[in-house]
């Protein structure tokens, strides 16, 4: 994808205890976006409880042994780490020494609000804001966006208690992990009602004042979740809590108060800036799509923006759009088209998979007529084809997929995949008829992405229920276009013309806690396993022999 006409090769790099890999532009053109994880097949989450901080080294074997990239011959190579620290991963991982004339530096909160602006396409007045548990001394930042620039309005520095970290005290309290199971919280929520002693105790845990939070007593999130924590056990005592339903309304009351704090800095930028009705964000807090959708709802809000890769794994792309703004000072938003930007393998390597992995097998002549046979047949078919997704969503790639009108294919999926995540699967429509089975009154370019929820229109809501929420009957589409996956494009085309539906259950390639697949060696491993009946690609449709 091309991003702006340029002289100039930028690499981008993060490493971290919990996202770690690189983006690579090329005279302008957006070539690669690797994660440490597809490679390494750990999860980041795992390294962080490790204490364990990776290098992308994988990644940047790909970029030099695998495309041929001369990291000499980059001009500039950037990162939110320190100079030392970048020299020494470089040297270590690649054997390259890092000039420090090719080195820029982008403020990690900086590199969220550069996503989220410069993949928007917005060129009219916006509002940009990055949010997450912290980074670089921050845990906010705001900027004003016109015609291509931006400009810092304030932020939320690390002394100030943090909105990322109150969810993911949230999460822990409910007995999940963060940084991994914040989704689970998300769709916990949504069974829940408010619990308002808890409300009225949790809401002045945070407070808002002029677009901050106040002071936190201890520093790095330590004092907000004692006082969390504090308040929810002096309320309930001794006695023991953990119902199905009181931990619902837990997650429901705690979702809640994140909204309200986000909308109500949202609407104190509203009110500075009235001209601005378009909305960019980035920031490990805007995976949560239930406060995105509270967002898209906001009246005066045109059109919202999330950044697909939203959270710390897009920062090594948001610091390759911060380098090619400070070098050209004319570099303007685009309307990003594809997050198919990771590792494609070929036909050679598919097939060769298959005989290491199945042994015997059956495999057919691709054909889109035969896949939607199987999907009318509730077969559970796995998509492998193409550039891996960069970012959470699986977009058609890297994807599982099955018919969405059965309830019992939500218990069969969540079986096979280990999952439990309180929430439906989501659902895949044709860009034709997003507003025939859901209401997409606006923020269309966020829905190619997977991450916004949009209300399933109330004759739909029933016929759907593997995509549908069950209580607030919404749904977190992704809008399939031709124009940007015509193979994914034409399986869902060949479903509708048999079943009068153009949407279908789309899930990420991958079993719970487990990266989404990347090589076809792990695509393969999910079909011997009966994890998936059928295996699709382009060079073939692979079942086990019976």
């Amino acid at each position: 994808m091309n991003l702006i006409d340029s002289n100039y090769k930028i690499l981008g790099i993060i490493g971290g205890m919990h996202s770690c890999g690189i983006a690579y532009v090329d005279r302008g053109e957006l070539k690669y976006c690797y994660e440490e994880e597809r490679y390494s097949r750990t999860k980041y989450w795992q390294d962080f409880e490790a204490d364990f901080f990776r290098y992308p080294l994988q990644s940047l074997n790909q970029l030099v042994y695998t495309h041929g990239v001369n990291l000499n011959e980059i001009d500039y190579f950037t990162t939110f780490l320190d100079y030392n620290f970048t020299k020494n991963m470089l040297l270590d991982t690649v054997g390259f020494d890092l000039p420090l004339e090719k080195y820029v530096r982008i403020e990690h909160h900086d590199a969220h609000c550069y996503s989220a602006y410069y993949l928007s396409g917005f060129r009219d007045d916006t509002l940009i804001m990055s949010l997450d548990g912290g980074g670089d001394n921050h845990a906010a930042k705001y900027y004003f966006g016109n015609y291509g620039d931006m400009f810092y309005i304030d932020g939320i520095d690390l002394q100030r208690k943090s909105l990322g970290h109150f969810y993911a005290c949230l999460t822990e309290l409910l007995g999940f992990k963060r940084l991994k199971d914040e989704g689970k919280v998300v769709g916990l929520a949504g069974h829940g009602k408010i619990w308002i002693e808890l409300y009225n105790v949790w809401k002045d845990v945070i407070k808002i004042d002029d677009l901050r939070t106040e002071l936190d007593p201890k520093p790095h999130f330590h004092g907000q979740y004692h006082q969390m924590y504090s308040a929810f056990y002096d309320l309930v005592g001794s006695g023991y809590w953990k119902t199905p339903q009181t931990l619902k309304d837990i997650a429901y009351t705690g979702q809640l108060i994140l909204e309200e704090k986000v909308l109500e800095i949202l609407e104190q930028l509203h009110v500075r800036y009235p001209n601005a009705k378009k909305i960019a964000l980035a920031g490990g807090v805007f995976a949560n799509v239930k406060l995105n959708k509270k967002i898209n709802d906001l009246k005066w809000v045109d059109e919202v923006f999330i950044a697909p890769p939203m959270g710390d794994e897009g920062l090594a792309l948001g610091c390759v759009l911060g380098t090619l703004k400070k070098l050209h000072i004319g570099f303007k938003p685009i309307k990003i088209d594809t997050m198919y930007l990771g590792a494609e393998y070929t036909e050679a390597e598919v097939l060769d998979s298959a005989k290491q992995e199945l042994g015997n097998y059956n495999i057919k002549p691709f054909d889109c007529s035969y896949v939607a046979d199987l999907l009318v047949d509730k077969k559970i078919i796995g998509l492998y084809q193409g550039r891996s997704e960069h970012g959470p969503r699986a977009l058609g790639n890297r994807s599982i997929i099955c018919d969405a009108t059965h309830q019992e294919t939500y218990d069969i999926l969540n079986g096979k995949l280990k999952r439990n995540d309180f929430m439906p699967f989501a659902p895949a429509v044709l860009e034709e008829d997003a507003n025939v089975l859901f209401q997409v009154d606006k923020s269309h370019h966020a829905a190619e992405f997977m991450t916004m929820l949009y209300d399933t229109q109330e004759e739909w809501a029933d016929k759907l229920p593997t995509v549908t929420h069950p209580v607030d009957k919404t749904a977190r589409i992704q809008i399939v276009k031709q124009v940007n996956n015509q193979w994914f494009w034409e399986i869902l085309k060949e479903y509708k013309n048999r079943t009068g539906i153009g949407c279908l259950v789309n899930t990420s390639f991958n079993v719970h806690n487990e990266p989404i697949v990347n090589h076809p060696n792990e695509a393969f491993k999910h079909l011997r396993s009966g994890i998936i009946d059928y295996l699709v690609t382009p060079y073939g449709i692979f079942s086990l022999e019976n």
